[in-house]
């Protein structure tokens, strides 16, 4: 292989040298090159017949302010007469506007070759490769620098010519120099990889059209092939001197770097839309509108080869120690995250600064910026991380939306603009919730859950972007490929979500939160976002229960207009067009109206018109999928829940009729959409989906209402959590008292200090330096009895204690009950709570089964409040009930319960006759007397 020349020595002792690769690696290219001439054309290296969807092509840099006007598949246009993409570009003065298709990294040697077919009216369209070093980050992007070395152009306009590119080494010579040149003479230019094949589609002023085919690439010698090959190991390979001049690129690498000096863990003017990773396909994650994933574990050379390819970057652990074989490959690691399956408290502060020095001391190739998810002690984390992730709330815990912001903005305040900020939102239902009803439904015989209640995902992450985020990290612990149906529903969700923020990325990515607009009628809630003389209000409905939603439907949602405000132009942008609206002039001022909201409804106000222009060419990237998105989610909810209410009918749960009539409603709007989506109608087809969508989340609520007797009391039941009407329903019997066992938790009274003592319940407290707690018992004002557990927290300094994990001072544990496995456990309580006034405070109900995700939070319950939680054990365990004191306030806790479901010992119901034969027998009777 043949590598731009190093002004830095190389040791003798490397073996094999570069001079005896480039040779082999020489023979082997034109050997497999012969084999190829005697082979049909198809079965080059990579063939691409850039005839199935997505397009493949992507703009990539411009110089002539390039914008993609169309891009698409044409059905017969292609070089044989089948289909090829069309891409429609409009540019000015300039010379370039490349258009990209990422590959594999490969190593640039002059066996490596690329053709494709193109046409178009006009002349001058150019192939290439972009070739990339990766130890040359320059500022302020930090990525690798790229050049870009050209074949040949197109000449034959009006028809097909193919163009092709090769022998590449002697122009990479001269495009390193002049990177050389430009960087100085010492920069670090090992190691260089092709990572695109590149078409310069500049043709001139004005509208062109390319069409592009039958992409071939051969001479392929893939990087992390030759790296696991002729790498040495680091102790004996000579590479001194390469570590030494590669590390000249941080020269703080070990030290905790200040304000000035840290990297950015995520690109400014974005809004970075991160996966959870567990497994997907890059490009299928791509496809869903993600710009990066964050793994569990320090990547490998196929996935840091797959992410090049898709061009998606990576927060990932780093590994325990720096492997030379994927020095090369590390283009799209953007971060090190630290913190993985484990909680970053106040106890792993000096833990996570053990490990942040050791990352901060790698070679330079290896030097990334740090990442975690610290739940408390930001403050002390701010020292060790270059960014940190708020995570929000889980929804079952039922906060409301003032308190989910008033949370984001407490944790924004404390950070301030010394670390870049980014919302975790989870994606799906909690991991042990979703477990619970797996079990539940395989002890009945009940269908696996397979709905998924999106609508409370995407709420979450419209309030996130109130602290304006740099980034949102949708958390997942399920495999978005898996196939399941309710994995097919999270991936639509995600990706309308990922299209909607990416709509609104220009106007809200670094805006300021300004005050909002006073709302009425409808109860929603109201972000106001400025950037740049255009404002973006987000309104997000607060009708809502655990992860249930409703849409306005059938209401009117009014925005007060300040005098301000009338005078400018309105825009909303829900249907993913940009609509004019105009305000209404009443006695009491400007009002903006809208009728039958969705459940997130976005409006822009800006005093300058043209920015309409720029809100319809964005909302115009995204509207197609997003409508098919829509459309389809709302026809699987509509399908979902005509299934679920005719289960419930025919097993005769509950006494409330079925609304079939609304669901029908909705089914024949959604078939009248079809043709509109069809037609390319994103705006009809959006709204009419938007209307159905609300009718079957009202069916859904009152289905929910059915099913669970027990509401409005705090409730905790897997299948109604996880939105699971079918095992539900299957499951209603052990909602009734009927079938429960005695009570085994013998000291669950609380009738007498001795229970209290440390062999039977137990206690644990922090936070002792910031609050006085106690726990004692009660000999006045219980429920039942003669006394109850009284718990109470109070903050020492002015400042009150905050909410969440974070506020957690008291940890009440009961005596625990062994339970057999695949056994239903009902354990009950009875609370009452004085104070916890501030966001996320209160008395987390909760068990070792379903662990905190699955507690029930009660505060604001001056009276006492019976709490009931339902679990499956999945084997043989020790269950005990817990609960957690959050923020100040105090509870007192009587009378807890544990029963397992043995409906054996219930004395077996009498035997009936049908009417007919009971009047024939006794007629029998009496003739005989």
């Amino acid at each position: 292989m043949s590598l731009p020349r190093q002004s830095e020595s190389k040791s003798s002792s490397v073996k094999p040298s570069w001079q005896t690769l480039r040779v082999v690696l020489r023979g082997l290219v034109f050997a497999v090159a012969g084999l190829a001439l005697s082979v049909p054309r198809c079965c080059a290296q990579l063939y691409d017949s850039l005839d199935a969807y997505p397009p493949r092509w992507q703009l990539d840099t411009s110089d002539c302010d390039a914008r993609i006007l169309t891009h698409k598949h044409l059905a017969d246009g292609g070089i044989d007469g089948r289909a090829c993409e069309v891409v429609t570009i409009n540019a000015t003065h300039g010379t370039e506007a490349v258009l990209a298709y990422p590959i594999e990294p490969i190593v640039p040697i002059d066996g490596l070759t690329a053709n494709v077919a193109v046409m178009s009216a006009r002349p001058g369209a150019r192939i290439g490769f972009r070739v990339r070093f990766p130890y040359l980050r320059p500022e302020p992007s930090r990525r690798p620098a790229s050049v870009i070395v050209y074949g040949a152009s197109y000449n034959d306009s009006g028809q097909y010519a193919t163009i092709g590119i090769g022998m590449i080494e002697r122009p990479l010579r001269l495009k390193t120099m002049a990177l050389r040149g430009e960087h100085g003479a010492d920069v670090n230019l090992k190691d260089p990889y092709v990572d695109a094949v590149i078409v310069n589609a500049y043709s001139g002023v004005g509208v062109t059209a390319l069409r592009l085919d039958e992409l071939r690439v051969d001479g392929i010698v893939s990087v992390s092939d030759v790296s696991r090959a002729t790498v040495p190991h680091p102790a004996t390979s000579g590479h001194d001197d390469d570590r030494a001049a590669a590390s000249r690129v941080d020269p703080q690498a070990a030290s905790i770097p200040d304000d000035a000096s840290r990297m950015n863990v995520f690109p400014n003017g974005k809004v970075t839309r991160i996966l959870q990773h567990n497994g997907e396909p890059l490009a299928w994650v791509r496809s869903l509108g993600f710009d990066a994933v964050q793994l569990s574990s320090p990547p490998d050379a196929l996935l840091l080869n797959e992410a090049i390819q898709t061009r998606v970057a990576i927060y990932a652990p780093a590994p325990s120690a720096p492997d030379p074989a994927l020095q090369s490959l590390l283009q799209p690691v953007a971060a090190w995250y630290i913190g993985h399956n484990e909680a970053l408290d106040s106890t792993r502060v000096d833990a996570a600064d053990l490990t942040a020095r050791r990352l901060r001391a790698f070679p330079g190739p290896w030097q990334r910026p740090i990442v975690g998810a610290p739940s408390e002690s930001y403050r002390r984390y701010m020292t060790i991380m270059d960014a940190m992730v708020h995570e929000m709330p889980i929804r079952a815990r039922g906060l409301t939306a003032e308190e989910e912001v008033a949370e984001m903005t407490h944790f924004a305040r404390r950070v301030g603009d010394r670390v870049q900020m980014a919302a975790g939102v989870m994606s799906m239902p909690p991991e042990r919730t979703l477990r619970q009803t797996q079990a539940i439904a395989d002890s009945i015989g009940a269908p696996q859950p397979s709905g998924f209640r999106w609508h409370s995902m995407w709420l979450q992450a419209m309030r996130s972007l109130e602290i304006a985020p740099h980034a949102i990290l949708f958390r997942s612990t399920h495999s978005l490929a898996s196939g399941t149906e309710l994995d097919t529903q999270r991936s639509m969700a995600l990706s309308y979500v990922n299209r909607m923020i990416a709509m609104l990325e220009p106007w809200i990515a670094g805006a300021t939160p300004v005050t909002p607009l006073r709302v009425t009628g409808a109860p929603y809630y109201c972000t106001r976002l400025s950037k740049d003389d255009v404002d973006v209000v987000l309104l997000t409905s607060k009708t809502s229960r655990g992860s249930e939603v409703l849409a306005g439907d059938g209401q009117t949602l009014e925005l007060v207009l300040s005098p301000t405000d009338s005078k400018k132009t309105i825009w909303r942008l829900t249907n993913f067009t940009a609509q004019r609206l105009a305000a209404d002039v009443t006695a009491t001022g400007a009002r903006l109206s809208i009728v039958s909201p969705d459940a997130a409804e976005i409006i822009v106000i800006s005093s300058d018109p043209s920015v309409g222009g720029a809100l319809s060419q964005s909302a115009a990237r995204f509207a197609r999928q997003a409508a098919l998105d829509r459309w389809q989610l709302a026809g699987d909810l509509v399908r979902q829940t005509r299934n679920q209410w005719q289960t419930v009918s025919a097993s005769r749960v509950g006494n409330r009729a079925a609304p079939m009539d609304l669901i029908d409603v909705a089914g024949r709007t959604l078939a009248e959409a079809e043709p509109l989506y069809r037609a390319g109608d994103s705006d009809a087809t959006l709204r009419m989906a938007r209307r159905a969508d609300a009718w079957a989340l009202r069916s859904e609520w009152q289905l929910a209402e059915t099913l669970m007797p027990d509401w409005p009391r705090p409730t905790s039941c897997p299948p109604i959590d996880c939105g699971a009407a079918e095992v539900q329903t299957m499951w209603y019997p052990l909602t009734q008292d009927r079938g429960w066992s005695r009570n085994f938790l013998t000291a669950g009274a609380l009738d007498t200090a001795e229970s209290l003592n440390e062999e039977r319940w137990k206690f644990g407290k922090r936070l002792e330096g910031r609050a006085k707690s106690e726990v004692v018992f009660a000999s006045r004002g219980s429920y039942a009895g003669p006394g109850a557990l009284l718990a109470r927290a109070t903050a020492i300094a002015d400042d009150p204690l905050p909410g969440g994990y974070e506020g957690t001072v008291i940890q009440i544990r009961s005596p625990s009950v062994r339970v057999p496995a695949h056994t239903a456990v009902r354990m009950d309580a009875l609370v009452r709570t004085i104070g916890f006034g501030r966001p996320h405070q209160g008395v987390l109900v909760y068990d070792s089964i379903g662990g905190q995700e699955m507690g029930v939070l009660v505060r604001g319950r001056s009276a006492w409040t019976p709490v009931r939680l339902y679990r499956q054990t999945l084997e043989e365990t020790e269950v005990s009930v817990m609960f957690e004191l959050m923020g100040d306030g105090e509870v007192m806790i009587d009378e807890v319960t544990l029963r397992i479901w043995e409906p054996e010992n219930e004395p077996p119901p009498k035997a009936f006759r049908p009417l007919s034969t009971a009047v024939v027998d006794d007629d029998e009777t009496l003739e005989s007397r």
